[in-house]
C-alpha cells in the first residue's frame, strides 16, 4: 500500500512535467509535407491539405521552402526557373483556398540534387525553418534563356 501511494506521488509530482513537454510540441514548428517535381494535380492535393491545416491554425504561419536543382525534367536549369515554379503555389492558396497573403510565406532555399518544396506549420512565436540547399550555387550550370512564370502555369 504504501508503495501505491508513493507511485501516486511521483506520478502527480511528474504530471505537470509531462504535460509542458507535450505542449511544447504543439509550439514548435513542423514538416507538413515535401513534394518534387510531380504533376499539377499531385501538387495542387497537397496544397489543398495543407490550406486546410492552416484554417484550422489562423495563427500559425505556413512556409513553403523551394529548391532548385542541378537538372529540371532532363535538362539544365535556367535562371530563375525554381521561383518561376514556386510563384504559383502562393497564389494557389489565396485564390483557391482563402488562404490570407500574410499567412503564406515563400522562401528561396537555394539549390539541391533535385527541385522541391517543403511545407512547413511555423504556430505563433516560433522562429522559421532554415533553408537546408545541399548544393553551392557556384556548381549549379544553366542554360541560355530566362524562366517565364507563365510556362509554369497549371491549366486547372
Amino acid at each position: 500500500m504504501a508503495r501505491l501511494i508513493k507511485l501516486v506521488i511521483v506520478i502527480v509530482l511528474l504530471s505537470p512535467t509531462l504535460f509542458v513537454r507535450g505542449s511544447a510540441s504543439i509550439n514548435s514548428i513542423r514538416k507538413f509535407d515535401e513534394f518534387g517535381d510531380v504533376k499539377c494535380e499531385d501538387e495542387y492535393a497537397r496544397l489543398d491539405n495543407f490550406a486546410i491545416q492552416l484554417q484550422r491554425e489562423p495563427q500559425a504561419k505556413g512556409v513553403i521552402i523551394f529548391y532548385g536543382g542541378k537538372m529540371f525534367r532532363g535538362k539544365l536549369p535556367k535562371r530563375g526557373e525554381a521561383a518561376a515554379r514556386a510563384a504559383r503555389l502562393k497564389p494557389y492558396l489565396m485564390q483557391r483556398r482563402g488562404i490570407p497573403k500574410d499567412q503564406v510565406i515563400v522562401i528561396d532555399g537555394g539549390y539541391s540534387e533535385q527541385w522541391h518544396a517543403e511545407i512547413w506549420i511555423v504556430p505563433q512565436g516560433a522562429s522559421m525553418p532554415d533553408p537546408n540547399p545541399s548544393i553551392p550555387v557556384e556548381q549549379i550550370r544553366f542554360r541560355k534563356g530566362k524562366a517565364n512564370p507563365r510556362d509554369y502555369r497549371c491549366q486547372i
